[in-house]
C-alpha cells in the first residue's frame, strides 16, 4: 500500500499505531527476559546442580567402600550408573548432565533457528518463544515433583528444560536488532539516536530486568524454603521458578506483533513438511557459516565467545558444587549467595555498559576485555587455596564476596556481548546468526563441565577446576583484542545489501 496517497489524518493514525506497536514489541521483549531469566540464573545455575548432586549422594556409595551408603555421609562419594557398571563422583554427575543438556540444546537450537529466520514475522517468532517457554516451564515444574530415587528422571528433565530455554534464548535475542531498527524508523524521538548506543541501552535494560526477575524469585524462594517442612528443600524453589516462567511469558502472545505486513518469501512456499523445516534450519546454519567466513569480526567474536562463555558459565556451576561439597553450605546459604550475585549482576548490566562505553568512551571490544580481566580474579583466587590455609575459598564468607565480584562480571558481559554481536551481523539473518552465537556460547559449555567432571573423577578434588577456568579466561584476551566493531558493521552491511535485501515492506 502506498501510504503517501492516504489523507494526512489517516497517516497520523497509522503512524501512531506503528509507534504503539513498536513500544509493545519492546515491552514484550523485556518480558521475554523477565519470564525466562530466573530459569537460567536460579534453576540452572543454583537449584538444579544442587539437586543433581543431592540425588546422586542419596543414591551413591562411599568412595572408599562401595558397600556403604552415602546418604548420611559427609565425605567423598560416588554414584553407580547403569546397574553399577561404572562409578562417577557425585559432583561429576551434575557436571556431566549439564554438558549433555548443552549438547542436546545445541542440536535443537540449530534445527529451530533457521525456521524462525525463514519467517520474517515478529508475531511468528513470538509464538515460537512462548511455545518453547511453556515446554520449559512445565519441565521445570515436573522436576520439582520428583522423589530422591529418580535421579535418571531428574537428569532427563534437566536436559529437556534446558533445550527449551536454548530455543527461547536464541529466537528472543534475534528480535533485538529488529526492534532497534523499528525504533529508529518509526519513533521520532529515536530517529537521531546512535544505533550502537540504542542497542546497548535496550540490551542492558533487558538483562537488568531479567536479573531483577531472578532476584525476586530468589527472595521468594528463601521464604518458601523456610516455610517448607525441610529447610533444605530445593524442589519448592524449583517449582516456583517453573510457575513464574509459565505465567510471565503469556502477555507476549498479544504484545509481539508485526509493525507492517510481512511478505511471504519464496522459500516458505517450498517448505511443506516437518523434515524440510528441520533441514532448512541446518542448511541456514551452514549458509551463515559461509557468510561468517566472509565476516572477519564475526569469526573473531565467535572464537572469543566460545572460549569466554565456557569459563563464565562453568565458574558458576563449579562454585556452587564447591560451596556445597567443600564448604558445606546449605540451601539457604546458596540462595543468599545467588541473591548477592543477582544484585551485583543487575548493577553490572545497568552501569558497566554506561561506564565503559558512554562515560569512559571505550569501544565495545575493549569493554569486554576489561570485564574478562575482572572475572579472571575469581579462579585465580580459588587456586590460592592450594598454597594458603586461610585464604583461597577456605571459609564461607569468601563465597559471599566472590558472588558480588562474579555478579558484576556476569551482568556487564551479558549486556555488552549481546549488543556487540547484534551490531556486526547481517540484517535478515538474526535468528541464524544468533544460533551461531548460541552454538558457540552453549557449545563450548559442553567441554568445560565435561573436562571438570573428568578432572573431579580423577582427583576427587573440585578445586583443580580453577586452574582450567583461569587458563580459558586468559586465552580469550588476545582474541577479543583483535575485534573491530566498526569494521564488522561495515562488512555486515555490505553482505546484507548483497545477499539479503530487506523483506519488510512499507
Amino acid at each position: 500500500m502506498n501510504y503517501e496517497a492516504v489523507p494526512s489524518g489517516e497517516q497520523l493514525l497509522v503512524g501512531f499505531q506503528r509507534q504503539k506497536q513498536v513500544t509493545n514489541n519492546v515491552i514484550g521483549w523485556y518480558l521475554y527476559s523477565f519470564s525466562s531469566e530466573p530459569f537460567i540464573v536460579s534453576a540452572v545455575s543454583t537449584y538444579v546442580p544442587l539437586m543433581l548432586e543431592q540425588f546422586a549422594r542419596i543414591n551413591g556409595v562411599r568412595l572408599d567402600d562401595h558397600s556403604l551408603s552415602c546418604s548420611e555421609y559427609d565425605g567423598k562419594c560416588v554414584l553407580g550408573l547403569f546397574n553399577n557398571t561404572f562409578y562417577i563422583d557425585t559432583s561429576s554427575f551434575a557436571l556431566y548432565t549439564f554438558s549433555l543438556s548443552v549438547f542436546c540444546q545445541t542440536i535443537m537450537v540449530i534445527s529451530i533457528s533457521g525456521l524462525a529466520d525463514m519467517w520474517k514475522s515478529v508475531q511468528f517468532k513470538g509464538k515460537v518463544v512462548v511455545a518453547f517457554g511453556i515446554g520449559g516451564a512445565l519441565s521445570t515444574v515436573a522436576i520439582s515433583q520428583l522423589n530422591s530415587s529418580q535421579f535418571y528422571s531428574l537428569a532427563f528433565l534437566s536436559i529437556a528444560s534446558n533445550c527449551c530455554y536454548g530455543v527461547v534464548n536464541v529466537v528472543g535475542n534475534s528480535l533485538l536488532p529488529l526492534f532497534v531498527a523499528d525504533l529508529l524508523k518509526y519513533c521520532p524521538e529515536h530517529r537521531t539516536s546512535d544505533i550502537e548506543k540504542l542497542t546497548t541501552l535496550i540490551s542492558g535494560r533487558g538483562s537488568s530486568l531479567g536479573y531483577i526477575s531472578a532476584l525476586l524469585v530468589q527472595i521468594c524462594s528463601i521464604f518458601l524454603v523456610r516455610m517448607s517442612k525441610s529447610h533444605d528443600n530445593i524442589q519448592v524453589a524449583v517449582f516456583f521458578v517453573g510457575i513464574w516462567w509459565f505465567i510471565w511469558q503469556l502477555p507476549m502472545t498479544w504484545l509481539l506483533k508485526d509493525v507492517v505486513p510481512v511478505e511471504m518469501r519464496s522459500e516458505q512456499l517450498r517448505v511443506t513438511n516437518a523434515t524440510r523445516y528441520l533441514k532448512y534450519g541446518w542448511m541456514s546454519l551452514f549458509e551463515s557459516l559461509k557468510h561468517a567466513r566472509l565476516l572477519k569480526d564475526v569469526m573473531v567474536f565467535l572464537v572469543g565467545w566460545f572460549i569466554i562463555s565456557d569459563s563464565i558459565t562453568t565458574i558458576n556451576s563449579t562454585a556452587i558444587l564447591f560451596a556445597k561439597t567443600e564448604l558445606k553450605m546449605n540451601t539457604l546459604n546458596m540462595i543468599s549467595v545467588s541473591i548477592l550475585t543477582l544484585i551485583s549482576a543487575i548493577c553490572g548490566a545497568i552501569f558497566i555498559p554506561e561506564l565503559l562505553s558512554v562515560r569512559l568512551r571505550q569501544p565495545p571490544q575493549r569493554a569486554m576485555i576489561y570485564i574478562i580481566c575482572w572475572a579472571s580474579v575469581i579462579p585465580l583466587y580459588g587456586t590460592l587455596g592450594f598454597f594458603f590455609d586461610t585464604v583461597g575459598l577456605k571459609h564461607k564468607f569468601e563465597m559471599y564476596l566472590l558472588a558480588i565480584w562474579y555478579g558484576v562480571a556476569l551482568g556487564g558481559l551479558s549486556a555488552v556481548s549481546r549488543s556487540v554481536f547484534s551490531l556486526i551481523i547481517p540484517t535478515g539473518k538474526e535468528s541464524t546468526f544468533f544460533s551461531l552465537f548460541n552454538v558457540t556460547d552453549k557449545g563450548s559449555s559442553i567441554m568445560g563441565p565435561f573436562l571438570i567432571g573428568v578432572l573431579t573423577d580423577k582427583t576427587h578434588n573440585i578445586r583443580y577446576s580453577f586452574y582450567l577456568l583461569l587458563m580459558l579466561l586468559i586465552l580469550s584476551l588476545p582474541v577479543f583484542n583483535a575485534l573491530n566493531v566498526e569494521r564488522g558493521r561495515r562488512e555486515a552491511k555490505e553482505l546484507s545489501e548483497l545477499n539479503q535485501p530487506d523483506d519488510r515492506n512499507e
